[in-house]
């Protein structure tokens, strides 16, 4: 049963082979969650610390939570939190730790940094998300209180945690050294917060699409931001146990839970929220008859057919969140620059020579696969990509027609698997989750945003290898060979969608 609990985590890690030693280990191995009175004082240390709860239990079953004695209403909520999320073990809560040594990684939220122990200490400061798993301690001030750069540097934290639990080599990542990076510019090594957050944020008919890992980090910040209006939340599942490994608010209670109905009940203390759990399709039918068109979109989806179904509404403003098995990335897609859509940035494949998807399966050169009688040498696997030596080290001395036969058949497999099965890991959904939402926010308050349309990293590396990638709109695209039909529909759903008021079900 806990590993259809963790399976998601699991099979993500799988796949980085023999650079993660610990890949099938590390949801058995102890965490301790700990931190510095001043640092938890603030909103920012709070939030650090409830988050990296929320995201610790994702990805190992032993956690033990340590709070300092002034902390007791910390430790109330932290409590109760533990009591709904807990699935792989129950959460331990300690009044003080004197083996610190008896972990296998410490997540701290404060300032100090410790070589002498798997150490990991974070904080945050406005859209700043700081992490130090070296010699380098952090930044103490915390006082530019938002839940964005809370999450980023939750997030962060328990990536160090989950690169030491994996015993990740240096091949693949790094521990993180007095590192920050700001979720408002993107910049790596900043020591400005950035602009305060308005006292109120307004989004009338936002609608929300995705309810799934990303899905469930950008409801979380979207509760705790000062929003007010509507949104609409539309998502055709149900929370199931897989879920439970990589959906940062959900518990064992919330399974068979529709996922628009949970976002809603999550949203509804601060906005008019409507909840359909439908396809999306099917959705889309209601719009300017029963609701208006939006004129903002956020989705937290993962596959390209919903994102340019999403696209097809030619709002004025998408914001998407995408991740890999540790890829992390945000889009922004406005009317009007010549900035690509989603449907220029997310193509379909196109059909490719049989040698070249043979080649990408096994792991072995386009050369090697077109010599099927000859077998399986050291040589190939050496030369072969780092995510498929260890499977085709297992076949040397084996023909290669029989090898290329066997890994068609399991891509076809995993091609196949219901989308509750995909590998993902919960911190880089949730990283990405913050930068869709902080990206919102400079859309409300009228601020600029860098995204030309995208921003994308691999975490293990870290945000400060990220990189900007600006794309024109494609000249093949509908989106400029439809542009004046485009501008006439959005101009008649817009005109009509001032007739609809909204109100929640």
């Amino acid at each position: 049963m806990e590993s259809r609990h963790f399976s998601r985590p699991l099979a993500t890690a799988a796949r980085l082979g023999d650079f993660a030693p610990d890949r099938h280990l590390f949801t058995n191995k102890k965490v301790l969650l700990t931190g510095e009175v001043a640092t938890l004082a603030t909103a920012n240390g709070r939030e650090c610390f409830l988050a990296g709860l929320r995201l610790l239990v994702r990805i190992c079953s032993k956690i033990t939570v340590s709070l300092p004695s002034e902390c007791h209403e910390l430790r109330t909520e932290a409590t109760r939190i533990a009591e709904h999320i807990a699935f792989g073990g129950p959460i331990r809560f300690i009044d003080c730790t004197s083996d610190s040594g008896a972990f296998d990684a410490i997540l701290s939220v404060g300032t100090e940094a410790r070589r002498d122990l798997p150490w990991t200490v974070i904080n945050s400061n406005g859209w700043l998300a700081r992490v130090s798993s070296g010699n380098t301690p952090l930044d103490a001030r915390c006082d530019q209180k938002n839940p964005i750069g809370a999450l980023g540097a939750a997030s962060l934290g328990v990536g160090e945690v989950f690169k030491r639990l994996i015993g990740l080599k240096g091949g693949r990542g790094t521990l993180l050294d007095g590192f920050s990076f700001s979720l408002f510019s993107y910049g790596a090594g900043e020591t400005n917060p950035g602009p305060i957050l308005p006292q109120s944020l307004h989004a009338d008919s936002l609608l929300l699409v995705g309810i799934g890992a990303i899905g469930n980090g950008i409801v979380h910040l979207l509760s705790q931001l000062p929003i007010c209006g509507s949104v609409y939340v539309v998502d055709n599942q149900a929370f199931l146990i897989e879920n439970l490994g990589t959906c940062l608010l959900i518990g064992p209670a919330d399974l068979g839970v529709a996922k628009a109905e949970f976002a809603s009940r999550i949203l509804s203390p601060t906005v008019e929220a409507r909840w359909y759990g439908e396809d999306f399709v099917s959705f889309r039918e209601k719009l300017g008859k029963e609701i208006p068109y939006p004129k903002a979109v956020v989705g937290a989806l993962d596959n390209i057919e919903a994102r340019h179904q999403v696209q097809d509404l030619w709002p004025d403003l998408v914001i998407d969140g995408a991740i890999g098995d540790f890829g992390c990335q945000v889009s922004c897609h406005k009317w009007g620059p010549d900035v690509a859509c989603l449907k220029c940035l997310f193509r379909q494949p196109l059909g490719e020579p049989a040698e070249r998807g043979a080649s990408r399966a096994t792991g072995l050169s386009e050369e090697r696969v077109r010599q099927p009688l000859q077998c399986v040498t050291t040589d190939d696997v050496r030369k072969a990509a780092s995510d498929r030596q260890e499977w085709l080290g297992a076949r040397v001395g084996v023909q290669i027609c029989s090898v290329i036969q066997e890994a068609m058949a399991q891509q076809l497999s995993r091609e196949r698997l219901p989308e509750s099965f995909a590998p993902s890991v919960p911190f880089v959904a949730c990283f990405s989750a913050a930068m869709v939402v902080g990206e919102l926010v400079k859309s409300l308050s009228g601020l600029a945003t860098l995204l030309e349309p995208r921003f994308q990293f691999d975490f293990l590396r870290g945000p400060g290898l990220g990189e900007f990638f600006p794309q024109s709109q494609r000249p093949d695209c509908v989106c400029v060979a439809r542009r004046r039909n485009i501008e006439l529909v959005r101009a008649k759903r817009f005109r009509a969608g001032e007739q609809y008021t909204t109100s929640p079900r």
